[in-house]
């Protein structure tokens, strides 16, 4: 999906569930006593005053706000930054190496999928959501964190 204003948004499944369940950052306030939500009351004379009522059922309260009900409370921009594959090589001298009876040597370390950036609740921004044999846009359910790689590598020649 794109939003106008947003960019790549898309829907997160876990993401709510986890909201609804307590178990998110945004579901911290009024976790011991209750909060207070944003709005209005209308009083008897038609007036309006900010909201003062606490709510206490915490868990009906965040699945209006960003559970499954609420698609919207748990959509979010799929923007990212990613340090997809970081390599380090040192390559020795031939005349550091000679004396091995070896023409080159060469170690290194890698590492990819390393580092990602961004407001994504989820695990990665680039997830795939599988039905039937074909990937779904626009929305993740159960995603699972992306493979992490890290290595050595040793090139020698004779």
């Amino acid at each position: 999906m794109v939003d106008a204003q947003y960019g790549a948004v898309a829907y997160s499944l876990t993401s709510a569930v986890l909201a609804e369940q307590g178990k998110t950052k945004n579901t911290l306030p009024g976790r011991y006593n209750g909060i207070i939500g944003n709005g209005v009351i209308q009083n008897t004379d038609g007036t309006y005053r900010p909201n003062d009522v606490v709510a206490t059922d915490l868990t009906n309260y965040y699945t209006m706000h960003y559970g499954r009900s609420n698609v919207e409370g748990a959509t979010y921009s799929t923007d990212f930054v990613k340090l997809r594959e970081a390599r380090f090589d040192y390559t020795f001298t031939s005349r550091q190496v000679s004396r091995f009876g070896l023409t080159r040597v060469t170690i290194g370390v890698y590492g990819r999928d390393l580092l990602t950036i961004t407001k994504w609740p989820g695990f990665d921004p680039e997830f795939g959501t599988l039905n039937d044999g074909y990937i779904n846009q626009g929305f993740e359910v159960g995603q699972f964190p992306s493979t992490r790689t890290f290595g050595f590598n040793l090139t020698v020649g004779i």
